[in-house]
């Protein structure tokens, strides 16, 4: 158990949409509802080993997250994901804010990467990139490709195969990081003091290097806000091919083609591969963190011993520890 560190409050604003949704993301990850207090909307507690962190929405949209890492960490990267970081009132002077970045047009020649599986116990962590041009980016449109959270699993699997067909393989990539590997790297970060986050930041960036490997030029990089972009940035500047080429992290990065696509992609191989799992266990391994998981959980742990959990589940989720309990 890595030692609890103090982090500064930090403070995000969330749309009036994403606010159920995210208290809803914060509880399956373990996180236990609290009495709210005056002016607050609802309020989470998060706990990992000895650490603790509170989650708090208050009725005028803001959130803040305060406490001691790696319990504060966790809740961050899920709160990074929807709310938008209001800067603190003196901010050091240079520091940029990166979440203020506009998209260039999606039809200039770019990237665009996006992730699945982030917040499923069951099945890997999945990263895509896809790069367009202004004709790809039209034929996308055309075909009514758009973010995957947006669209049905049947429909994701027919859109997913005309992405394939209109987009070259040289100019898409896929990357999955199967929980056996999952759970050895991000306890490697975890010793190194980092979190999800990095893990993230990662896969990202090996996604842009398999691309840019292929002498793509682009001219930008989106992806989602999730973190430091710093990180990938620092990675992809070793390369002096994309030196220069700017790196935009901000919310709704999925309203972009690029993104959609990648999107997309993502979330398709994620689900092909908890159907081969299912093939295999001879049962329906299901998506999320809800009861059902934790059911089917403690029936492959009876079956196959904790140990071999590993092998199909992020068990650095609590909803491990729900799995084990007694």
């Amino acid at each position: 158990m890595g030692p609890r560190e103090i982090r500064p409050s930090t403070t995000f604003s969330i749309s009036k949409d994403d606010q159920p949704r995210l208290q809803e993301q914060l509880r399956r990850v373990g996180g236990v509802e609290e009495p709210p207090g005056p002016y607050e909307r609802w309020r989470v507690k998060m706990s990992d080993g000895t650490s603790q962190a509170v989650v708090i929405l208050y009725k005028s949209g803001k959130l803040v997250i305060s406490g001691h890492a790696p319990a504060f960490d966790q809740a961050m990267a899920l709160v990074e994901a929807v709310g938008k970081r209001v800067p603190p009132k003196h901010r050091p002077t240079g520091e940029r804010e990166s979440t203020t970045a506009a998209a260039p047009p999606e039809n200039e020649p770019h990237i665009g990467t996006d992730e699945a599986g982030k917040g499923d116990f069951f099945g890997p962590l999945v990263t895509a990139g896809v790069y367009v041009d202004d004709r790809v980016a039209r034929l996308l449109r055309a075909l009514s490709v758009r973010d995957s959270k947006t669209v049905g699993d049947r429909e994701l699997r027919v859109l997913a195969g005309n992405i394939r067909e209109v987009v070259e393989e040289q100019k898409r990539a896929v990357i999955v990081v199967a929980p056996k590997r999952y759970n050895e790297l991000y306890r490697q970060m975890r010793s190194e003091g980092k979190n999800l986050n990095t893990l993230l930041a990662w896969t990202h960036t090996r996604v842009i290097e398999d691309l840019i490997r292929h002498g793509l030029q682009p001219k930008f990089i989106l992806s989602d806000q999730f973190g430091d972009k710093r990180y990938i940035e620092d990675r992809l500047l070793v390369d002096t091919r994309l030196s220069g080429v700017p790196v935009i992290q901000m919310h709704r990065a999925e309203a972009d083609v690029a993104v959609a696509a990648a999107s997309i992609l993502a979330r398709d191989a994620f689900l092909r591969w908890l159907e081969q799992a299912g093939k295999a266990l001879g049962l329906t391994v299901p998506k999320g963190a809800s009861p059902k998981v934790i059911e089917t959980g403690r029936l492959l742990v009876a079956r196959l011993g904790a140990d071999a959990l590993k092998e199909y589940a992020k068990v650095s989720f609590k909803t491990m520890e729900k799995v084990l309990a007694p």
